[in-house]
């Protein structure tokens, strides 16, 4: 196989969110620690291909077929306060093309945003981070 023909597919799977490194990610069946993780990390970053019920809903709903892959992003949009972040969690799949209301194909994704302290409480119920808890 010719080099540029390796890079070509390189660039072509990196545009769908896939890479080298996206074949070496764990694989979680709930987003709960990976939003944990995402707090604690100093990127605010965390990355996990996501497996079980919550995986099988998703691609139930979209008619992905069984053996579609999910993939859960985690990035920190903004910090309260030490522990407690307010975090955006994607998820993908990216080889499973949805059509759009424009009449194109895309990858499917979704995502939302939260307010979360470590400790699983939104910042107004948590004391994480607060001069009592240190």
């Amino acid at each position: 196989m010719s080099l540029v023909r390796i890079l070509a597919m390189g660039i072509g799977l990196t545009a769908y969110g896939w890479s080298a490194a996206a074949s070496t990610l764990p694989v979680v069946s709930n987003v709960r620690g990976l939003l944990i993780s995402a707090i604690d990390s100093p990127s605010g970053k965390a990355d996990a291909w996501l497996s079980g019920p919550m995986a099988d809903k998703l691609r139930a709903e979209t008619k992905a077929p069984a053996g579609t892959k999910v993939r859960a992003s985690v990035s920190t949009v903004s910090e309260f306060r030490p522990g407690c972040k307010r975090l955006r969690l994607s998820l993908a799949m990216p080889t499973h093309r949805m059509l759009t209301v424009n009449g194109t194909r895309e990858p499917f994704q979704m995502a939302y945003e939260l307010n979360l302290c470590r400790d699983g409480q939104p910042p107004q119920a948590s004391s994480v981070g607060l001069k009592e808890d240190q």
